[in-house]
């Protein structure tokens, strides 16, 4: 770490090197689930990192803009607060809540809880990455909105501790919707404990490499005496004749094995007759329970018209009255038949048979 005249601690490269490895796995994940989440290819790249003091943050390319606060609550703790062009989620919402792009766009409740879901899908998933990678389980909490408008400073926006914070920037590429970048604001405690974590240390103070101790005095008086022992040997060895060596005895000699015809047979096939599923073999799986289910039709909504619903709004399904609804056994269709009432409940009269015998052997 390198300190400064006020004896505050900032991330020297290796560690900067570190944090940036960490942020682009994680930032990879969450890249992964927003791709879920619209349908269409998110790509987060090129972390660039910077250690700066909180009263030097700033971001006016990115105003207006929108913070999204994470706490991490288990394994490691601290916060971290994502910097996203109010643009950038505007065409994301859009997009998303199937918006008509031409009208106005106000962030109102609805908007508000996208984004926090949002958020928390992804931020979930770079958790989740970001455990895989430090071998600790890692949770956060529900994403919050900050109100940026009201604020005066960025140390009060982000209510962070230390005098310092870690920027990761990034670049946003969503297909046909979002090219621009994002920055993802550190504790600077929090980068320090990922690092740590990441290195398999609890800090990150280097420690220098002990001396190794002095041989003891016996050893050092025994090793002379060994060294002489051994010159000692090796010329007694050099002035002796080599010996004779004796021829090795022969080993006996192998036993002929006489050989022998085996005779192989062919394997015979069996033409198996096909299985009968008559009445017999049937009542092995009668008392086997099966789920019926009727099902009077279909609609397809979009997520913002699902969210609108109310008490007393009709649901337009794809089937006529009078058609004939399907019946179903175990989510496969069985049969169609007519609704009728008896005794005051509604019932099916089975009008089609789609499958019989076949059906029953596929549940």
């Amino acid at each position: 770490m390198t300190s400064d005249i006020n004896g505050s601690q900032k991330l020297n490269d290796m560690e900067i090197d570190v944090i940036g490895e960490v942020m682009n796995i994680s930032m990879g994940a969450a890249a992964t689930a927003m791709s879920t989440i619209l349908d269409k290819k998110v790509t987060i790249t090129t972390p660039r990192i910077e250690s700066v003091d909180v009263a030097d943050f700033n971001f006016p390319d990115f105003e207006p803009v929108v913070g999204v606060q994470i706490k991490y609550v288990e394994g490691i703790s601290g916060s971290n607060v994502l910097l996203l062009k109010k643009e950038d989620l505007q065409n994301i919402l859009v997009h998303l809540l199937s918006l008509d792009p031409d009208e106005e766009f106000v962030f109102d409740e609805i908007s508000t809880s996208a984004v926090c879901e949002i958020m928390n899908q992804m931020m979930g998933s770079a958790a989740s990455a970001l455990a895989s990678f430090l071998g600790h389980v890692i949770n956060i909490s529900p994403p919050e909105i900050l109100n940026i408008e009201n604020t005066k400073s960025a140390a009060e926006l982000f209510a962070m501790k230390g005098s310092e914070i870690v920027s990761v920037k990034f670049s946003l590429v969503i297909e046909g919707l979002v090219d621009s970048e994002f920055i993802s604001a550190l504790e600077p405690e929090l980068a320090r404990e990922i690092i740590a974590m990441s290195l398999g240390a609890n800090n990150m103070d280097e420690v220098p490499e002990a001396a190794p101790p002095p041989p003891a005095p016996q050893k050092m008086a025994e090793q002379p005496a060994r060294q002489e022992t051994q010159n000692r040997q090796e010329a007694q060895n050099r002035q002796e004749p080599p010996r004779r060596q004796e021829p090795a005895s022969q080993p006996p000699p192998k036993k002929q094995v006489e050989a022998q015809e085996y005779n192989y047979k062919p394997l015979e096939t069996v033409d198996f007759a096909p299985y009968d599923f008559g009445s017999n073999n049937l009542e092995l799986i009668m008392s086997v329970p099966i789920q019926l289910t009727v099902e009077l039709g279909r609609a397809r909504k979009k997520i913002k018209d699902i969210i609108e619903l109310t008490q007393g709004n009709i649901i337009e399904l794809d089937r006529q009255a009078g058609a004939q609804v399907d019946v179903m056994a175990n989510g496969r269709l069985i049969a169609k038949g007519d609704v009728v009432v008896v005794d005051d409940n509604y019932s099916v009269r089975i009008t089609e048979i789609v499958r019989s015998k076949e059906a029953i052997i596929e549940l």
